[in-house]
């Protein structure tokens, strides 16, 4: 068993307990909607990194994936509202923050503009520009997101570990005897 797999397989068993052990709340349809687009490309990502020949991996494809992500990103979050689904930018940015169902309306729209921006801008320095020029770009948007999910992790979810740990201790402190 390759060693992608391995840390795969203990990835989604550690998201799985912190989702079994999660505050109860209902999750929009937009977020579903959203968490179903980011697993396509995730399996889209993994099945090339386990299936693909080392170093097969069409160069155009390498070059094209985060523009495909970006687009991906910014058609999910235009459709969901569109179909009533709610916000999906509440799960990007965490629904901790409290604003008006027009100020998310505005926040989605203008995280979908920019992911739109992204990948627009990805594809012309992928098909125009050096590959230096395109992996400097690329890695600055990585720590861009790097900064949204610092975001997310101190306003969302370090309360939610704790809260899991709480109630984790609790659980294992009565059966005790």
């Amino acid at each position: 068993m390759s060693l992608a797999l391995v840390v795969t397989a203990l990835l989604a068993a550690a998201l799985g307990l912190v989702w079994y052990w999660r505050p109860r709340r209902a999750l929009e349809p937009g977020i579903r909607f959203l968490l179903a687009a980011y697993a396509v490309l995730g399996a889209w990502a993994l099945w090339f990194g386990l299936y693909a020949a080392p170093g097969h991996e069409p160069a155009a494809l390498l070059l094209v994936k985060p523009t495909v992500m970006y687009w991906v990103l910014a058609c999910t979050l235009l459709v969901a509202p569109a179909l009533g689904w709610g916000y999906p930018v509440k799960a990007v940015f965490g629904a901790y923050f409290v604003f008006s169902s027009t100020e998310w309306r505005w926040i989605n729209r203008g995280f979908a503009l920019f992911c739109a921006v992204l990948g627009t801008i990805n594809l012309v320095l992928a098909t125009a520009y050096s590959r230096d020029d395109w992996e400097g770009f690329k890695f600055s948007c990585m720590v861009n997101v790097l900064a949204v999910l610092m975001l997310r992790i101190v306003f969302v979810w370090i309360d939610t570990l704790v809260r899991c740990a709480i109630a984790l201790y609790s659980r294992m402190k009565s059966l005790l005897p």
